[in-house]
């Protein structure tokens, strides 16, 4: 187990999202400030830079893009409002672009191809979108979903369903015929989720980690308890290959 907040010990730390092996993005505000910049950590070299650097406009959930040499994020531009998606170069060699310029709710994203992104749209209710984004269409999927998206190795897109405030499904959605299938019901109140390469799912409990394998599993298994370590509330997890990256929140 490593710590990754050393950089910014009394700061914002979140969103973290394995870029390769040894490459790891990062939502964070250093020290009390109230707005957020992504940073490049290299967990090989052991060294972070800081990758955006905007006045007045904060950038959160990094992930790279289906095309080589592109990163996305999410902007809450200097109105405070409006919640858009931007596409920046990995070598910071440009100001970058904006994507679906018509929409101003992006609460969250994931890449289903290199023109096809879905999104978590924010409103009462949050709302599931795919869009274009060679088109600009939009077309919405169901509402009341919670802020993770995640592709598997098909191309299917797994999120979590909040049908009620005590039953929130795990399903997944064949962006090709359009269907919908439930995969399992989520651990009480948890909405944060990765998938491994192999297909099994990955979820944070409080202090456990637990996985699940659809079509063997009935009910999460615990793998991990990292409570003698002080970590009590496990969010937002990144795995690739044998390794996992999380925000304990405090």
């Amino acid at each position: 187990l490593k710590y990754l907040n050393g950089f910014n010990p009394n700061g914002y730390n979140n969103q973290p999202k394995f870029f390769g092996y040894d490459e790891i993005y990062m939502t964070s505000a250093i020290d009390t400030s109230q707005i957020t910049d992504i940073y490049h950590f290299d967990l090989k070299k052991t060294e972070s830079y800081r990758v955006t650097n905007t006045e007045k406009i904060s950038e959160f959930s990094p992930a790279p893009t289906p095309l080589l040499g592109s990163f996305t994020c999410v902007r809450i531009e200097s109105d405070g409002v409006d919640q858009s998606l931007w596409k920046y170069p990995t070598d910071r060699s440009g100001q970058g672009t904006r994507l679906l310029p018509n929409l101003k709710n992006i609460g969250y994203y994931a890449w289903i191809n290199k023109d096809t992104v879905a999104l978590f749209l924010v409103g009462s209710p949050h709302k599931l979108a795919m869009a274009n984004v060679k088109t600009n269409v939009v077309e919405t999927i169901v509402e009341s979903i919670g802020r993770c998206l995640k592709v598997d190795n098909d191309g299917n897109l797994y999120f979590v369903h909040k049908i009620s405030t005590d039953n929130w499904v795990l399903k997944s959605y064949n962006i090709q015929d359009k269907s919908m299938s439930v995969i399992c019901k989520m651990p009480s109140g948890k909405e944060d989720f990765d998938i491994m390469m192999n297909g099994t799912l990955v979820v944070g409990d409080g202090s456990m980690l637990k996985t699940f394998i659809p079509g063997k599993d009935i009910d999460w298994i615990s793998i991990a308890d990292f409570s003698l370590k002080g970590i009590n509330n496990i969010n937002r997890l990144s795995v690739v290959r044998d390794r996992i990256v999380f925000i304990n929140n405090k």
